[in-house]
């Protein structure tokens, strides 16, 4: 009976591991802000395996030490460690894990923290933090575990957790940092959001500014520059943050469903509506609504989106009362609102209420070689976790053709070119020639293209030569390369985007 008794005991800890690993997981994969997520993950890590305090160390290789980035030490603003110093700097240059008993006499441990804190350390366990390289970031440790000593099974957790938290770190600018000695202070900001480039510092600016508040806010770009990804940002990084985030591609649903999707309908309402379905809007009350591809929103809806707006009201189908609810909108779209709004497409008056903050994305090609290859070692980390395969760096001849490339897909289609390398590749490395990648490097300009070559042009290729040509007369700017060659707009867009036409434009042309 007793070991029926233990046995079950195992039984029950082993399922509170799994509920941890599960909760820590849902945690990583929200574009939260760093800090903000280590210091969950560290509070969720200590109440579960019963520690009295728990602490995650990064590694300044710049002066040499470990630095508290997360954890409870309510008595010091920040610990400071040297490379060896302690438990913690033991574990940081020797990348072992480390579990010590109550009331150990370890030569290692580091007193001095226990008399300038009053704190009595008596039992430790601490794994390193390593990246996808085996390369150390720093380490977690924990302290006083209640009622028993940590063991085996507390620390394989722990390291589970250390590379999830790692792999975190890892999407960030923080990583290349802790990679190597920098002269520049520590600095980093969202995870699940890669990128350092200029252009990227002012987005993520502007989304600490926008997240803090509740005002609604336009995200614009191309397609797959990652604006679902800001949307998320905005939501997880604000106070509704543990309210629901409900996104809707306004897109991908007929016309005659958008308004039931978002505003839900009474029972016998419509011919089928055998009961109440609640919409997009109320089930996202207390969070946020992400209105995806808000440009293909028919007009009739528009007035009705209006008065979310403006009142937080709405009917559903077919009833007549007015329901109230209490949700922040975050709308996005690939599509030039203001020329929709000057041909009659799109409400004026709605378009000012929805760009209250208003945020553009850069393109990839805009962004600089430097994010390009942020993105692409992170992708190749995560899709090389996903299918088991080896980690497999790209070569030179490989990054000089991502550089080439004009990425019409922006940081989707970048994805999607690396996962094919990184499950079709062989050798020990990603060749040029792993990429699949489609489209043509950018055409010279017609002046150096003599009549001869022309001849040897296909027609897409000429295609290509005339609209690159005619954008570079005009600037970049689509709207008058479009007039200009007698079509309109979303053609000339959708003929730059088939035929990877490469050209100067300004943000919003």
């Amino acid at each position: 009976m007793r070991e029926r008794r233990a046995s079950g005991r195992r039984r029950e800890r082993a399922v509170d591991y799994d509920s941890v690993l599960m909760a820590v997981s849902e945690l990583v994969r929200r574009e939260i802000d760093l800090d903000i997520l280590l210091a969950k993950v560290i509070d969720a890590v200590t109440a579960a395996m019963a520690a009295d305090r728990g602490t995650i160390f990064l590694i300044d290789r710049q002066r040499g030490e470990l630095f508290s980035k997360a954890g409870y030490y309510p008595e010091v603003r920040e610990i400071r460690l040297e490379i060896g110093q302690g438990i913690a700097g033991h574990v940081a240059r020797s990348g072992e894990t480390v579990i010590l008993g109550r009331d150990s006499d370890d030569p290692r441990l580091h007193r001095a923290i226990d008399r300038a804190t009053g704190y009595a350390t008596q039992s430790v366990l601490c794994v390193p933090v390593r990246d996808s390289g085996g390369e150390v970031l720093g380490v977690i440790q924990l302290l006083n575990k209640q009622g028993a000593d940590f063991d085996e099974r507390d620390a394989g957790l722990l390291r589970a957790l250390a590379s999830q938290v790692a792999m975190v770190i890892e999407t960030t600018s923080l990583y290349r940092q802790l990679r190597g000695p920098t002269a520049a202070p520590l600095a980093y900001r969202y995870n699940g959001i890669v990128g350092q480039s200029p252009a990227m510092l002012r987005i993520y600016e502007v989304v600490a500014k926008a997240a803090a508040t509740d005002a609604t806010v336009l995200v614009t770009g191309e397609t797959g520059t990652g604006k679902g990804a800001i949307a998320r940002a905005i939501h997880y990084n604000s106070p509704r943050r543990e309210r629901p985030f409900v996104a809707v591609d306004c897109a991908s649903l007929p016309a005659t469903l958008i308004e039931n999707e978002l505003f839900g309908h009474e029972r016998g309402a419509f011919t089928g509506a055998d009961q109440r379905s609640v919409g997009k809007f109320e089930a996202a009350d207390g969070g946020t609504v992400f209105l995806d591809e808000i440009g293909e929103l028919p007009l009739p809806l528009q007035g009705k989106l209006l008065r979310i707006l403006q009142e937080r009201a709405f009917e559903r189908v077919g009833g007549r009362r007015t329901l109230e609810v209490d949700v922040r909108i975050v709308a996005a779209t690939n599509r030039d609102l203001e020329e929709m709004v000057a041909r009659r497409l799109f409400r004026e008056d709605l378009y000012y209420r929805l760009r209250v903050v208003a945020l553009h994305l850069p393109a990839l090609r805009e962004r600089g070689p430097v994010d390009l290859e942020m993105l692409a070692a992170h992708f190749l980390d995560r899709f090389a976790r996903r299918h088991g395969r080896p980690f497999r760096p790209l070569t030179p001849a490989a990054l000089a053709r991502l550089r080439a490339h004009t990425w019409p897909g922006n940081i989707r289609e970048l994805e999607n070119c690396i996962e094919s390398a990184v499950v079709l590749a062989d050798g020990p490395a990603i060749d040029a020639g792993d990429l699949p990648m489609t489209g043509a490097p950018a055409p010279a300009p017609l002046a150096e293209t003599g009549a001869s070559s022309l001849a040897a042009l296909t027609w897409d290729e000429m295609e290509r030569l005339y609209i690159g040509e005619v954008l570079r007369a005009h600037g970049g700017n689509r709207s008058r390369a479009a007039k200009a060659m007698g079509i309109g707009r979303t053609t000339l867009i959708r003929k730059i985007r088939e035929l990877a036409v490469a050209a100067d434009e300004p943000p919003g042309a």
